[in-house]
């Protein structure tokens, strides 16, 4: 049976001096004793399994490794420290110094431990130690924790950090030592963290985010992730299991193998379901089969975590492209406009984005950073790649419902013309590519285009 653990407050109310005046000349003064409370000195946090403290967990902070995907992680914690009977824990004296960097990503992971509230008092008969337990926090630079930071580790802080860093683990088991990115990607690495941080609130273990960013929204209030951390949750608060057994961690580690055996630890389980969202849905759903201590939540078609945004000048898009920097570009062909946002959804060109004098189809970058956007006045517009505006009237003529668009490595934009079956294509200086526009070949009402290894462009729907 689990015994679930309320975490409450106490107020006192205190006076400062009480003045007690009689009838006479007498008088009494009472004087407040004063409070005193410690000085937080360092970082501080709880770990918890669903609603319930973890108690003698070994808890360690990780730096992510930038020699190569899913390279050794450093340790950073010189011996791992270990949670209390509530499941607090404190970051010992001088840990920043092992930092490989200031700026270095870090996340923090705790393992094993008791998962059942009070178990975990010395010589208690039913006290466990579940060797399978493991949660994860993805907390970002090393240098943004300080004193005042307060870490809530639990199973929607761990579904938040191995979603958003699948791409960047690796391993059979015990996925979490081995985060790391290439030293070309970095800003990847960086920005995975912040999206961890946008779907889970890290100080206090819930949904969403504190960064949320303004029209953003986790999709059915978190019903995707909820559902997710309620399987992580049923063999965190057990005592184990082997995968294939009966047991709720022996049918989390037999529905999410690895690529050549099965996890031993819920981080590593988590890995695998992230990377291969549709295997084993409703097997694992089911693996939740007690009470459900995060809500509201349901069966998916596939295990996915999403972030919805709205604004910007959203309203049914048809395209999307990113540009070097990161940035998304979206065309909208329920408003006639371009939106564009940062690589964490806040939107960069106001409420209502860039809006064309006709409905735009399809959307490109071009080397120097520069929109590109086809639309059904028979026209392709360029926008600025930094303001989003407009760079002026069109130059280009001969377009005939232009639909598909690309940009080829010697900078020439390509468009499909889907009104009379042809392909043009210029570059930024109003030249126009011998032979353009081009016809026959079983073009036929073309609605896409690509550009391949060799250069070439090859459009869609060609017959």
């Amino acid at each position: 049976m689990k015994r679930w653990w309320i975490e409450g407050t106490s107020t006192l109310l205190a006076a400062g001096v009480i003045a007690l005046t009689g009838c006479g000349s007498s008088s009494m003064t009472v004087a407040k004793t004063p409070i005193v409370t410690p000085a937080v000195t360092q970082t501080q946090g709880v770990a918890f399994g669903g609603q319930q403290p973890v108690v003698g967990m070994s808890i360690q902070l990780y730096a992510a490794s930038g020699n190569g995907y899913g390279s050794a992680a450093t340790a950073v914690f010189t011996s791992p420290i270990t949670t209390s009977g509530t499941g607090g824990f404190t970051f010992p004296t001088g840990w920043a110094t092992n930092c490989p960097s200031p700026t270095s990503e870090v996340y923090l992971v705790g393992t094993s431990g008791d998962p059942v509230a009070g178990n975990g008092t010395p010589g208690n008969p039913n006290s466990i130690n579940n060797p399978n337990l493991a949660l994860m926090v993805a907390l970002g630079p090393c240098n943004s924790l300080t004193p005042s930071t307060h870490i809530h580790m639990n199973e929607l802080t761990t579904v938040a950090a191995v979603w958003a860093l699948a791409p960047f683990m690796s391993g059979n088991t015990t996925s979490y030592l081995n985060v790391g990115t290439s030293f070309t990607n970095s800003t990847g690495l960086q920005l995975a963290f912040a999206a961890a941080a946008e779907v889970a609130d890290t100080s206090l273990g819930t949904l969403p985010g504190s960064t949320m960013p303004a029209g953003g929204s986790l999709p059915g209030s978190g019903v995707e992730v909820n559902s997710i951390a309620d399987v992580l949750e049923a063999c965190i608060n057990s005592d184990g299991g082997t995968a294939n057994d009966s047991s709720a961690c022996g049918q989390l580690f037999g529905f999410a193998p690895s690529g050549t055996g099965y996890p031993t630890d819920t981080i590593t389980a988590a890995m695998n379901i992230a990377l291969n969202p549709g295997r084993n849905v409703s097997q694992l759903y089911g693996v939740a089969t007690g009470v459900s201590p995060f809500m509201p939540k349901a069966q998916p078609n596939a295990f996915t975590v999403a972030i919805q945004y709205t604004g910007g000048g959203l309203n049914a898009p048809t395209a999307i492209a990113t540009d070097s920097s990161g940035a998304v570009w979206v065309a909208n062909s329920g408003s006639d406009a371009v939106s564009r946002f940062d690589n964490l959804g806040n939107s960069l060109i106001g409420t209502t984005g860039t809006t064309l004098g006709g409905t735009p189809a399809g959307i490109a970058i071009d080397l120097s950073g520069n929109a590109w956007v086809t639309a059904s006045n028979n026209d392709v517009y360029e926008l600025d790649g930094t303001t989003a505006a407009i760079t002026g009237a069109t130059p280009f003529t001969g377009f005939d419902t232009p639909t598909g668009i690309a940009v080829d490595p010697a900078g020439y934009i390509w468009v499909v013309n889907s009104g009379n079956s042809t392909v043009s294509a210029f570059n930024s200086s109003n030249t126009v590519l011998s032979g353009s526009p081009f016809s026959g070949a079983g073009i036929a009402s073309p609605a896409g285009i690509a550009i391949n290894g060799n250069a070439n462009a090859s459009c869609a729907d060609c017959h």
